[in-house]
């Protein structure tokens, strides 16, 4: 009897249409009986079945018995395979007589005609066809060799599913006793018979079994597949509002920082004015009162500069963000921009305790905004004086090819690898705020203008060893963003 595991073992292979509309297509590896009454219910099941084959490239094996002989197959099929002169030519087709197949040496070799099939299939492969089909009736069959022919059909049916092979059984039912019937469904995957114009097939109870069973586990596997689409779908649908509600959160943010941006600007401006006009007075007051203030005017200015430069970070950002910002593009020497750069920080610089020299290479024009330039490069020095205070500073600006590169090397505490894998986020920062201030917007804002020039940007660096921070924009820049 054909075992469940062996069921499953046909499904997964390919199909071949059987020819019979009752059956449809089939795995290889089929073996099923034909039960027939008349010779017209054998003609009925053979003849689509072996056309269809011939048409599916596969190689075909009649093996025919009384009262149904060579000829005669080869008449019913050449009435409905109008080529069959040119397949039999090919040798796609044999019809033989069962005495040249079962009987070839003088009595039944069940392992023989097996092996016959076997081979059969290896010379049908190696010429290129899909597998072998065949059909052998079993009429000549005497009562006496039954029982072994039984036991060969059982190895038939456990050989078989191995193999590029199907296989339909032709039983007459006037020559089968009651109990050889049980013996030929119990034999063969399932039964198929032609009776008054009308198909039946008798599926044996272990292959009822193993089909209901791998119905019950597809529906099983469809459900589980349901259940994880489901599963997958909410969860991508709760990633789509998480991630809404970040960008919500983002655009509130940014939103809120250029109001508050704005809103300081005036207050700011305000007291730069005022500042300038206590300067003013205490300018023209007795030298005892200037020389107590100056200081401490001094270190207002500082402070009120620190925060005008906080609030023009943070204008920048949403200028940014928002693809709001604008370039003036102009001729420029970038040489000349650094060293009036230096100058102007040189009170930073001397606060610091921090030596800078500029060295310059070649022509270094080029098409830039002069200011956004600028703010690069003082945020560049500014964040030199910040980690490498006390420490020389070294500033390097070169032509190199169609660019024009400038690098700023500091010799402080460096930066972990870690650290410059998110060096140029925003809000990003190298070391802890409450040491060193800042927002850390400046290597942020700093990327997003050299890339808006069509530049790059780059830091190496190892802790403990400094850090080169190098520029490098195109000498000619398209003015479009």
């Amino acid at each position: 009897m054909v075992s469940p595991e062996r069921i499953f073992h046909v499904h997964a292979q390919a199909l071949t249409p059987s020819g019979i509309p009752a059956i449809g297509a089939i795995p290889w590896g089929s073996h099923f009986c034909n039960f027939y009454s008349t010779a017209e219910d054998l003609v009925d099941s053979l003849v689509p079945f072996f056309k269809a084959g011939l048409e599916h490239n596969e190689q075909c094996l009649w093996i025919t018995s009384e009262p149904f002989g060579v000829e005669d197959a080869k008449t019913a099929l050449r009435n409905a395979v109008p080529r069959l002169e040119m397949y039999f030519e090919e040798g796609r087709i044999d019809i033989l007589d069962h005495r040249e197949w079962y009987l070839r040496s003088g009595d039944t070799d069940a392992a023989g005609v097996l092996q016959g099939w076997i081979d059969r299939k290896e010379q049908a492969r190696a010429h290129g066809r899909a597998g072998l089909r065949l059909t052998g009736n079993t009429f000549w069959l005497e009562s006496k060799d039954w029982k072994d022919f039984a036991d060969y059909e059982a190895t038939v049916n456990a050989t078989f599913h191995q193999h590029e092979i199907v296989a339909m059984c032709s039983y007459c039912l006037h020559r089968c006793e009651p109990m050889g019937i049980l013996d030929v469904v119990r034999n063969h995957q399932f039964a198929v018979a032609r009776r008054e114009g009308e198909w039946e097939v008798l599926e044996s109870a272990s292959l009822k079994i193993a089909k209901e069973e791998l119905r019950r586990l597809n529906a099983q596997l469809e459900r589980r597949v349901m259940e994880r689409t489901a599963a997958l779908e909410a969860a991508l649908q709760e990633r789509a509002r998480a991630e809404q509600d970040a960008l919500a959160a983002v655009r509130a943010r940014d939103e809120f920082l250029s109001l508050a941006s704005h809103e300081l600007k005036t207050p700011l401006t305000s007291l730069r004015l005022q500042l300038e006009l206590v300067k003013s007075a205490v300018t023209s007051a007795d030298g005892e009162v200037a020389h107590r203030l100056t200081p401490k005017l001094q270190t207002m200015e500082r402070q009120l500069l620190r925060l005008n430069t906080l609030n023009g970070s943070l204008l920048d950002v949403t200028t940014l963000d928002s693809g709001q910002l604008h370039l003036d593009f102009q001729q420029m020497d970038l040489a000349t921009l650094v060293r009036e750069a230096v100058e102007r920080l040189e009170p930073d610089f001397a606060r610091a305790g921090c030596e800078v020299r500029v060295e310059v290479e070649g022509e270094t024009l080029g098409c830039w905004d002069p200011l956004r330039v600028d703010q690069i490069v003082v945020n560049l020095l500014s964040n030199a004086i910040k980690y490498g205070a006390g420490k020389p500073i070294q500033l390097r600006v070169q032509r190199s090819g169609e660019c024009v590169t400038l690098e700023v090397t500091d010799q402080g505490m460096g930066i972990s690898p870690e650290a410059r894998s998110r060096l140029f986020r925003k809000f990003a920062r190298t070391a802890p705020a409450q040491h060193y201030g800042g927002l850390g917007l400046g290597l942020y804002i700093s990327r997003m203008l050299v890339e808006a020039m069509r530049g790059t940007i780059r830091v190496d660096s190892q802790l403990g060893q400094g850090a080169t921070f190098t520029v490098s924009l195109p000498c000619s820049v398209s003015q479009e963003r």
